[in-house]
């Protein structure tokens, strides 16, 4: 049955039966309710692909996963608990989720062009923020929905969502210093990531904050990944005068490191502290000794960026219209095993 014969058996227009199967404020919810029962009875579904085309919109949305090495996908954890906070909201809507994935940031470079240009999607987020980002001065350009997981200096004034990556420095120093440690050195990803430059400034402002020596062979940087982790290790260790903590920025990072120790027949929190930075998913639980660090609820993040994307609609903004633009979402800090005092 098509929805000519079902607005003739209802008595109905075409256009209030289209209404009421998009659940319009402009139909009464009686007559909606009876739209979709004689809808179900005949098994009638409308034609979302000729709707999407009426209203310029394709009811999809598109997660751009942070650029990765098939061996890197660690973090991916973390994102799967963003989707489906994500995913819960859009679904109240009636739209869709798309993942993307790319092995660098030039890929993913070519293919947000690509999607954009040829209209794959409604809206964009974008994940793994550098401080100078052509990904965000494109969309931003082009005047197209997107929210930024994580700061950038790029894109002007746009829509962002970013872990509180400062105050996360600032509490490990201080719980690290709590522990008798004052040699604390630290792991960061480079290619310009921003979580590493906001990472590394507050560190370098609490350990002067703690009268502790800011040692530049201290600061080391390398990729986002367990090989990242294990080099930096490596380098810290053999100076003449290592380190007694190493503070990660990721969870990755710090595990690389566990590897190292190991073939050095050492063990983390004994003859060295690791801080594991954000702990993405539930493998730190299974790490012997426990990996210290911090949490997120990254489903209630999700939930969050969707809305402040959705708001961006004039159809949503009533709706969403009162969610901050722009926002730092808390840590919990999480210390477990692997950051033991100075003296073990």
């Amino acid at each position: 049955m098509g929805i000519r014969k079902l607005a003739s058996e209802l008595n109905l227009s075409v256009s209030t039966i289209s209404r009421a199967l998009n659940d319009s404020d402009e139909v009464s919810e009686k007559t909606r309710e009876r739209v979709r029962e004689a809808a179900a009875r005949h098994g009638y579904a409308p034609n979302r692909a000729a709707e999407s085309l009426r209203k310029g919109r394709l009811n999809t949305i598109g997660l751009m996963l942070p650029a990765r090495l098939e061996e890197e996908n660690y973090t991916l954890a973390l994102f799967m608990r963003l989707a489906d906070g994500l995913q819960s909201v859009l679904a109240m809507h009636g739209m869709d989720l798309v993942m993307y994935g790319s092995k660098s940031y030039e890929e993913e470079f070519v293919r947000l062009r690509r999607i954009v240009e040829r209209h794959h999607v409604d809206g964009v987020i974008l994940a793994g923020t550098r401080r100078h980002d052509e990904r965000i001065d494109y969309v931003a350009g082009r005047r197209f929905p997107f929210v930024a997981f994580g700061r950038s200096e790029s894109g002007g004034d746009h829509a962002w969502i970013d872990l509180d990556f400062a105050a996360a420095a600032k509490t490990a120093v201080s719980h690290l210093t709590g522990l008798g440690h004052q040699c604390i050195a630290i792991g960061v990803p480079g290619k310009d990531a921003m979580q590493a430059h906001l990472y590394l400034q507050a560190w370098q402002t609490e350990m002067a904050r703690a009268g502790l020596p800011l040692l530049p062979d201290f600061v080391q940087v390398d990729e986002l990944s367990e090989r990242g982790g294990y080099r930096i290790t490596e380098t810290l260790l053999a100076l003449p005068q290592p380190p007694t903590a190493i503070m990660f920025q990721s969870d990755s990072m710090a595990i690389g490191a566990y590897r190292k120790l190991n073939e050095l027949g050492k063990t983390p929190g004994r003859d060295l502290a690791v801080f594991g930075g954000v702990l993405a998913g539930d493998v730190p639980e299974y790490l012997s000794p426990r990996l210290s660090g911090f949490t997120v609820d990254a489903q209630a993040l999700g939930v969050r960026m969707a809305k402040v994307l959705l708001s961006q609609w004039p159809q949503f903004a009533e709706i969403y219209g009162t969610e901050p633009r722009q926002s730092v979402w808390p840590l919990d800090l999480r210390a477990r095993d692997s950051d033991g005092g100075a003296g073990h």
